[in-house]
């Protein structure tokens, strides 16, 4: 859930400038590349029937070797052939879903990225402190087993923010990556991350499934704040991820117009007449988007709206549906969604994730499964983490 979050910051040094030099060209570039471009058109985002869908071995790997697949000298031979990144086209950004392509960041000003370099911070709630030690510039996402670097500018501006969310409702991120590495989730397909905020879910993902397959899957991250969407981007691009699309939007039951009273960790008000911005609002299914393998929704008590205007994607695409709610589905809102969801056969029986997903103690993730068959190989993979009997606090920086 996309809390606000009270984070103080005990120690911080400052950052070392480092440019990466560039010896570019165009006729390099032109020829590697072929400049891939942002797409500013609405797309149809698919995966042929009949794909390669090889992945890095012969079985997925639990065990990823993340130091070579990340390291500076792999990267800078990369920036060599890449195009600069460009600014993201706001305006472009809000009429339709952008894909990002992997870009040289080194315009962006990175600022350092020393490897050992850490920061304290703590994430208080109304109730709970969580302190914890995190990289400063580079931030280690246990689960998804990544490493994820983050701007120095960003830092300044409040980028900290990600730095406790690599451990942040951490049983639901083991949950996903172990489907994933199984094959119980096919990373050649599509993920669909709503309320995706700056990216925390997002990125991570996308560079999970890049690590788990040559043909990875485009992880498309929906929010309403087109300031989140830009950190997002930002940090996409210096991680030099290419299967992130993005689009600014509230996904609902019919196309219109929303208005918000704040540009941050916005909940939908469909009753609401004027407010500081308006947003287009559009059905998913409008975004002609096929091969989805996960459907995240985080959209603030706005999910049934959502899900009424997604029936299409879900009828053929089948894909499995994570949703947030109280513990027992027992708020209203949850059992419009569980209507929904189980005119659509789909099956939700014991598939609770035992963790505290917000600042409400009852908030919990909620597994949707397209039918019984899928449901029955997960549970040989994620059963004994759905089944533990002590509720997972919001922030665990250790997790058996």
């Amino acid at each position: 859930m996309r809390d606000p979050m009270n984070i103080v910051t005990h120690s911080y040094e400052f950052m070392h400038h480092r440019r990466i030099s560039r010896v570019l060209v165009a006729a390099v570039i032109a020829f590697a590349i072929g400049w891939i471009g942002l797409c500013s058109d609405k797309i149809n985002i698919d995966i042929e029937e009949n794909a390669d869908t090889t992945t890095t071995s012969n079985k997925i790997s639990d065990k990823i070797n993340i130091e070579k697949s990340t390291s500076e000298t792999a990267k800078n031979n990369l920036l060599f052939q890449l195009p600069l990144c460009k600014p993201l086209n706001l305006t472009a950004v809000q009429e339709g879903i952008i894909c990002l392509p992997k870009c040289d960041p080194s315009a962006a000003d990175e600022g350092s990225l020393h490897p050992n370099e850490k920061i304290n911070l703590t994430v208080q709630t109304n109730r709970d402190k969580y302190p914890g030690e995190y990289g400063k510039y580079r931030i280690h996402f246990p689960e998804e087993e990544i490493y994820l670097h983050v701007d120095g500018r960003e830092y300044k501006k409040g980028g900290e923010a990600m730095h406790p969310r690599s451990v942040t409702e951490r049983l639901f991120r083991r949950v996903i990556a172990k489907l994933f590495r199984a094959g119980v989730l096919d990373p050649t397909k599509n993920i669909i991350n709503t309320g995706s905020w700056i990216g925390d879910n997002a990125l991570p993902w996308a560079m999970m499934l890049e690590q788990l397959t040559t043909k990875p899957g485009k992880v498309i991250a929906v929010d309403p704040s087109p300031m989140y969407v830009n950190n997002m981007v930002n940090t996409a691009h210096l991680n030099l991820i290419g299967n992130v699309c993005t689009h600014v939007t509230v996904y609902s039951a019919k196309k219109g117009t929303v208005f918000t009273s704040t540009t941050e960790h916005m909940g939908v008000n469909l009753g609401l007449k004027r407010g500081e911005k308006q947003i287009n609002m559009i059905t998913l299914d409008s975004e002609n988007i096929t091969n989805l393998a996960l459907l995240h929704i985080d959209v603030e008590g706005h999910e049934s709206e959502l899900l009424t205007g997604a029936m299409d994607l879900i009828k053929t695409s089948r894909p499995v549906i994570v949703t947030e709610g109280v513990s027992g589905l027992t708020d209203s809102n949850d059992k419009k969604v569980a209507e929904i969801l189980r005119s659509l056969d789909y099956v939700h029986e014991s598939s609770e994730i035992p963790e505290i997903c917000g600042w409400n103690k009852s908030c919990r993730n909620h597994i949707w499964w397209p039918d019984q068959d899928m449901k029955d190989s997960a549970m040989k993979v994620i059963g004994n983490d759905l089944s533990r009997s002590e509720i997972v606090p919001w922030v665990s920086s250790e997790l058996l």
